[in-house]
């Protein structure tokens, strides 16, 4: 359709504007001298900012059309349409007559960076009226009247800015949090820049390449991309690095040297490591199947700075370990390799205090005593807990948020001047929609005829049915300004009117097409506007006149867009839910050997993802200022979370599978399991909290779509951290280890008999010792 309207209307340039919305609201509205202060001092200011001619220079320099038409192709700025305008002066000015709107119309997309110049310059001069002092020689506001700004160049503008800054807070929070949170854990300095220092390099490696790659044309990036990568390169860096330390450290806790137990610890974690980040890395990259593009290359460029982390993490990091030797557990690195002392951790520190009180293990030991004597209890629990968020998110989980306002905080230029405009102005004109109609063998070029009647008969039943289609107003050659009333006319002015409106209407290459506009009562980037707009685009050929049956439409617009962008993203969302699925099930199979269990860990973490995705609904919805008016969840916050989710979650799962399987091969099947719990309950717990600091890095900008991916993850990686792992894996192991289930312990290749109470032979040592 996009195509089709440029074809058609050639000289329709404008893909973008910068709107003033200027107000008086009181009884008496704008008066005639404040149409008299646009005229004489806002509209030449802003002919001149876009580097417009008026209407005096146009006819001054209307003999040299060369220097003009180079001109013209040079500036972004189009053309400005405002009350002053003989034709269709009055639609800029509202029913209410309290308000009047100018119009900037800019070449340039509303991404577009050229455009912040010009949308800068427009804001500074608006903001130098306000603040102007009367009785000067300076133009200052008259009273009483207001100037908002607003349009899409606008929010463009405040969408780039907002976006560097939610980057910059990002970046900075992640780090503070990182930092912070492993001198909490580890309470070494040292020990604790081993993984940042791991992370920062992965991090920077991977966005210098992913650069080269895209200005080498082999992909492409999005703006904000970087955001992305850092915080999940940062979360599962940090989350690699703690495994790898931990395991460190217990290598030295059992009399290893420091070259034995960096050796030792890649041979028993690398192929683990690399097993659960290739879950991850397969797990977000199955979005390079999306056909939207944002999803697409989010997953090339995290799958790709994933993998660099990975490699950083198998190399550099046990590389500094190696190279720190006993300094890295400063201030305690005297008892760095000292298996008898309390650990690595100054005497007197409370963690200390707290590690030889044994505080931390006999809470994990209780924790698994509790799930083994009450397995069945404990799974059920955790279930219906959950229970209410998973129906909430299913309930919920088609209300999205298409809106492109919605994505800005209040405090934003083009938010305020949106509310300015939809305080006086009907909310659809702000996105009108534009119906080409292509009939062939019709002419819409005569100013009478056939064609002519045709249209108004058209134009004449959707005005009848713009109650049950949820319209405002239809503009079209037969009604160029909508329900108004038109001013009357000479018979010397209706020709020239009429061919201005057919040049409007018409299309000037193919006379067979002509466009109607449509606004909408309700606000297009509503909850409704997307049904409201598929209503209208089903029933319209029912209002088509008899020789306008056979016309071909095409819709044009934002809402248009809106609803395609929905149709590719819920189908985006199915094939990759789909994909993901179905690749880390297999990577499951693949290395536990065992597909009930498999298939049982992809129902825990999408239990999860669904409870998530209720919660966070249910927390921004009851938290607006209006919930009645909450759209829902931002479009993109369903897709990330899934795959981010699923392939974090089971990341975890792989860890404590493969310690389940090293410990059950000492102390038993059930037993196996406790133990399991026991010694890894305190390094993934860690690891979680970590991961779910850097999403909350997320929060730190100003934009509400991150605000709400950010609390979604940080929420399902402690809700898989401290529910999913810790007690719905193993109580459903334990089930199943007992013969408790019947057929389905048989099936999946557990036995009935409590092989636990077996003690290991003497000559067995634990991998934990």
């Amino acid at each position: 359709a996009e195509a089709k309207f440029k074809e058609a209307f050639p000289d329709d340039l404008d893909q973008s504007n910068i709107v003033l919305v200027v107000r008086r609201e009181q009884p008496d509205g704008l008066l005639p001298e404040h149409y008299e202060f646009l005229s004489k001092w806002v509209l030449p200011e802003l002919h001149r900012i876009a580097g417009l001619p008026t209407a005096e220079e146009s006819s001054e320099a209307a003999e040299d059309h060369v220097v003009a038409e180079t001109a013209a192709k040079e500036r972004i700025a189009q053309s400005i349409h405002s009350f002053e305008d003989k034709r269709v002066g009055e639609l800029y000015i509202s029913d209410d007559k309290e308000a009047t709107s100018i119009v900037l119309s800019l070449r340039t997309e509303f991404l577009d960076q050229s455009n912040r110049k010009m949308v800068n310059e427009v804001e500074d001069f608006v903001n130098k009226l306000k603040h102007t002092p009367t009785k000067t020689a300076e133009p200052s506001l008259p009273a009483g009247m207001e100037i908002a700004l607003s349009g899409t160049a606008t929010f463009g503008r405040d969408m780039i800015q907002e976006s560097l800054n939610s980057a910059k807070s990002t970046e900075k929070w992640t780090v503070i949090l990182v930092v912070g949170l492993l001198i909490i854990i580890y309470r070494a300095p040292a020990l604790a820049m081993i993984p940042l220092i791991t992370v920062a390099v992965s991090t920077i490696i991977s966005m210098k390449l992913l650069i080269l790659m895209a200005q080498a044309g082999w992909i492409t990036l999005f703006t904000g991309i970087e955001t992305y990568v850092t915080v999940l390169v940062y979360g599962a860096g940090v989350d690699y690095c703690l495994f790898l330390v931990a395991r460190y450290r217990e290598e030295l806790d059992g009399g290893l040297t420091i070259e034995d137990a960096v050796s030792g610890t890649l041979e028993r974690v690398g192929a683990a490591l690399t097993a659960s980040a290739g879950t991850v890395v397969c797990g977000i990259g199955m979005m390079v199947f999306a056909e939207f593009g944002k999803f697409r290359e989010a997953g090339i460029a995290i799958s790709f700075g994933l993998t660099v982390c990975l490699c950083a993490a198998l190399t550099l990091t046990p590389a500094i370990l190696r190279l720190a030797g006993r300094f890295a557990f400063w201030p305690s690195a005297s008892s760095a390799t000292s298996r008898n002392d309390t650990g690595f951790l100054s005497s007197t520190d409370l963690t200390s205090r707290i590690k030889r009180a044994n505080l931390l293990a006999q809470g994990w030991q209780w924790i698994g005593e509790v799930i083994e004597r009450r397995a069945w209890m404990a799974w059920s629990l955790s279930i219906v807990l959950m229970l209410p968020f998973v129906v909430a998110g299913v309930l919920f989980f088609g209300n999205l948020s298409y809106g492109l306002l919605s994505e800005l905080p209040d405090t934003a230029s083009s938010v305020h001047g949106a509310q300015a405009a939809q305080r006086h102005f009907p909310a659809g004109e702000v996105a009108p929609l534009k119906v080409l109609m292509e009939v062939k063998g019709m002419d819409f070029s005569p100013i009478q005829g056939e064609s002519e009647k045709l249209v108004e008969q058209f134009t004449d039943n959707l005005i009848r049915q713009k109650d049950s289609l949820g319209l405002y107003a239809v503009r079209s050659l037969a009604a160029p300004k909508g329900q108004r009333e038109m001013q009357v006319l000479s018979v010397r002015e209706m020709p020239a009117y009429k061919m201005f409106v057919r040049k409007e209407f018409v299309s000037s290459t193919d006379s067979s097409i002509m466009s109607v506009e449509l606004i909408f009562k309700n606000d297009p980037f509503s909850r409704t506007s997307i049904s409201d707009y598929r209503n209208l685009r089903d029933r319209i050929h029912d209002h088509l006149p008899e020789g306008l049956k056979d016309a071909n439409l095409y819709f044009v617009g934002s809402i248009p867009q809106i609803s395609d962008l929905k149709d590719v993203t819920d189908s985006d969302q199915l094939r990759i839910d789909a994909l993901v699925l179905g690749g880390v099930y297999v990577i499951l199979v693949l290395l536990l050997k065992r597909p009930g269990v498999c298939a049982y860990l992809m129902f825990t973490v999408f239990y999860s993802y669904l409870a998530t995705l209720g919660f966070t609904y249910l927390v921004f919805w009851l938290t607006a200022a209006n919930p009645s008016e909450f759209a829902g969840l931002d479009w993109k916050v369903p897709m990330f979370l899934f795959t981010i989710l699923i392939a974090v979650g089971e990341d975890y799962n792989i860890f404590l599978m493969a310690r389940i399987e090293e410990e059950q091969k000492v102390h038993g099947p059930v037993k196996g399991i406790i133990v399991a719990l026991e010694r890894t309950g305190s390094i993934i717990s860690s690891c979680g909290i970590i991961m779910a600091g850097t999403f909350c890095s997320l929060m730190a900008g100003s934009l509400v779509g991150m605000d709400q991916l950010g609390l979604a993850l940080a929420a399902g990686v402690l809700l898989d951290t401290f529910v999913i792992r810790p007690v719905m894996v193993p109580s459903m192991l334990i089930l199943l280890s007992t013969g408790r289930l019947g057929i389905f312990s048989r099936l999946g290749g557990f036995q009935k008999k409590m092989a636990e109470k077996v003690a290991p032979s003497e000559n067995v040592k634990s991998p934990a010792a």
